[in-house]
């Protein structure tokens, strides 16, 4: 598809944004929605910047004109600009600068005949000489870096002729050339014209034409940067004979398509994107391959109860995730597994009993002796729960409320419960409470729950051969949800408590979003739990530099960064990692993604 510069003034210039949808990886051409999004505003700002520029000194030059240079006393100019994006087959996005000019009269009474009667020369009218004069002044300074050697250009020109009637051949002193069978529109309808100054003008239609190639003339030999481009014309014409267009008649306008105007911009900005703050495009792709890592994700979103509210993002979370152990930390993609609102016996068959049955197919002998080689990495984003004795669960989907009256339409209402100025609900909202449960509910609850205590003995040493065992928990344990709003805590826990930790098996490491007792929030701006969201980042940032850091070194970084962010939030949260027996002399900060 060749791409051109349509110069179209018609004095107007407009600035329009068609959105697109793309996605893309490093190494793609094409721009993912969300950063095509960014790049357009971006250069839209630039654009209607420029267009406020011309539309002041189209108006300053309006006022300086003479009387008797002017349309009539109440003419006006108005400039905008639109910028096109186009989608290329093979995923590349274009912008298009689009550029518009019109000279216009506010009341039809005060119009006047623009070219005298029969004339075409540029010169000969006043709106004409202003649009054209105008167009010269723009493209060699407000657009001059749009102008560029080499681009394509279309270029519609059009004008018009009043509707009377010829009674004899007009001359024409062919200082235009002659014009054979050429292509043209005229009313809305493609025909071929021909004037010569053998014959003469003898309709509007010619005289219109000749109008159009007085403005290409002009624009040919008084603006140096189009003798350069690769130019494409069109030519509009129009003879009005009503009398509600008498302002239109015997004008010309001029519009300009300059295509692929911001292709060195755009290509830097995407560029400066590979590295920015957004984790969801972009991903890197490593080629090292981390092939003795398995790995669980389990996103629970939507609970399905109407008491217990959805998790924002953890749906996202943890496709995210997902995509970023496949492609910057290359596990196999066969070796990822995703559950998406999965119930406790997802979690169970699909999950874990995946994960132990894979350990001991890769396990190898050494005489009587099974060494381990699966690296077994769990995730999980959604709601977490603590019981009275403070034992840390992970709430599955599915919960069955049969026998837990508080979670049941219409169960008990909030306590009343204020955080970060959210207390109680209306009594129609059935969403978002801070439900409580009794101690007996509070079991029924955690039976169909997964402690993390439960989830680690699930890979006994003795049974599934596992060479290290990483659990990253983006959770919330003490009743509250990622937006800061309570949503279900036990009965008669005391808010003092000291929480029990987890007995791990030994070699296994637990990174957790928040202490129990605190609050794990979202990071609204970039849809996902700050420990994801940081966590991904430092994998996009570090890209193949992440094989050579220690969990250390990643716990740190992304727990400095989620700190801070946090705070400047007032959404304060610590991240906390938790050792099994093998690794609390502190031997697991020395571990590395692809041990």
């Amino acid at each position: 598809m060749t791409k051109r510069i349509l110069l179209c003034l018609s004095i107007i210039f407009s600035l329009h944004l068609a959105p697109c949808s793309l996605n893309a990886q490093v190494g793609e051409k094409s721009l993912n929605r969300r950063y095509q999004n960014e790049i357009r505003d971006s250069l839209s700002q630039v654009v209607s910047l420029r267009q406020r520029e011309m539309q002041r000194t189209a108006e300053s030059v309006l006022a300086a004109l003479p009387n008797n240079e002017k349309l009539y006393d109440e003419s006006y100019i108005k400039v905008e600009a639109e910028l096109i994006d186009t989608l290329y087959a093979d995923g590349s996005l274009h912008l298009d600068l689009l550029y518009r000019l019109s000279y216009n009269c506010r009341h039809l009474e005060g119009w006047t005949d623009d070219y005298p009667l029969g004339a075409f020369d540029v010169d000969s009218s006043n709106s004409c000489r202003a649009i054209c004069r105008l167009t010269k002044r723009f493209l060699e300074s407000t657009l001059k870096d749009v102008v560029t050697a080499g681009r394509d250009v279309d270029i519609s020109i059009s004008s018009s002729a009043d509707g009377t009637e010829f009674t004899a051949n007009m001359p024409y002193d062919g200082r235009y050339g002659d014009f054979r069978y050429c292509p043209t529109t005229f009313n809305g309808e493609r025909v071929r014209i021909s004037v010569d100054r053998t014959s003469g003008i003898a309709n509007n239609c010619q005289l219109a034409y000749l109008r159009t190639q007085s403005v290409k003339s002009f624009l040919e030999e008084n603006i140096e940067a189009l003798k350069k481009t690769r130019n494409n014309y069109h030519f509009i014409t129009q003879s009005y004979k009503d009398s509600v267009n008498t302002h239109y008649y015997r004008r010309s306008s001029i519009e300009m398509r300059f295509y692929d105007v911001f292709a060195q911009t755009v290509e830097r900005m995407q560029n400066s994107r590979i590295n920015d703050d957004h984790v969801d495009f972009n991903i890197p792709v490593t080629t090292q391959k981390n092939e003795d890592t398995y790995m669980l994700v389990i996103a629970n979103e939507n609970y399905g109860c109407s008491r217990i509210p959805e998790v924002p993002y953890a749906l996202n979370d943890g496709e995210v995730v997902r995509q970023y152990f496949i492609k910057s930390l290359g596990v196999p993609e066969r070796q990822v597994k995703l559950l998406r609102n999965a119930s406790l016996l997802d979690i169970q068959q699909e999950g874990i009993h995946w994960l132990t049955e894979l350990a001991q197919a890769v396990a190898t002998k050494k005489g009587d002796e099974t060494v381990a080689t699966a690296n077994i990495v769990i995730y999980f984003s959604g709601h977490g729960f603590t019981d009275n004795d403070g034992v840390a669960y992970l709430m599955p989907t599915g919960i069955n409320t049969t026998d837990i009256e508080s979670l049941q339409p219409g169960g008990k209402k909030s306590s009343g419960w204020s955080l970060f100025g959210c207390g109680k609900k209306e009594s129609s909202d059935t969403t978002g409470f801070d439900v409580e449960l009794t101690k007996k509910e509070t079991k029924r609850l955690t039976a169909q729950c997964l402690s993390l205590e439960s989830l680690c003995s699930m890979f006994n040493p003795k049974v599934t051969p596992v060479k290290n065992l990483t659990l990253i928990v983006d959770a919330s344990f003490n009743g509250t949800g990622r937006d800061g709003k309570p949503v279900v805590h036990s009965e008669g826990k005391e808010e003092g408590k000291k929480h029990r930790k987890p007995t791990l098996r030994s070699d296994a490491v637990v990174l957790l979003a928040a202490d129990y007792n605190k609050t794990a929030f979202a990071f609204d701006d970039h849809r996902h739990g700050f420990l994801t969201y940081f966590l991904l980042k430092e994998f996009k940032s570090q890209g193949d530099n992440i094989f050579r850091l220690s969990y250390q070194d990643i716990f740190e970084d992304v727990e400095r960064k989620l700190n801070k962010e946090s705070a400047l939030q007032n959404k304060w949260q610590e991240a906390i990692g938790i050792a099994g027996g093998r690794y609390k002399d502190g031997t697991w900060r020395e571990l590395r993604v692809n041990n």
